[in-house]
């Protein structure tokens, strides 16, 4: 005998919208795994404070310095 289901779950518009729900999260939870398991870069304690210290550090090519003023 199987168990009834909630309310809430009885009419099949919010069975539905359960469902999708269900369906998004699972596909949301897949998607971070695939990016994130395993993958994080483990820094030492020394570049996190650089990083810290120089949240925008400055860019390695620049452009060739010419004029400083428009024509």
């Amino acid at each position: 005998m199987s168990k009834p289901m909630p309310d809430f779950l009885q009419h099949p518009l919010a069975r539905e919208i359960a469902l999708a729900i269900a369906i998004k999260l699972i596909l949301i939870a897949t998607i971070f795994y695939a990016f994130f398991d395993g993958h994080a870069l483990h820094p030492d304690a020394d570049a996190v404070a650089e990083r810290l210290a120089n949240p925008y550090p400055p860019a390695q090519s620049q452009p060739p310095s010419g004029s400083d003023h428009a024509d």
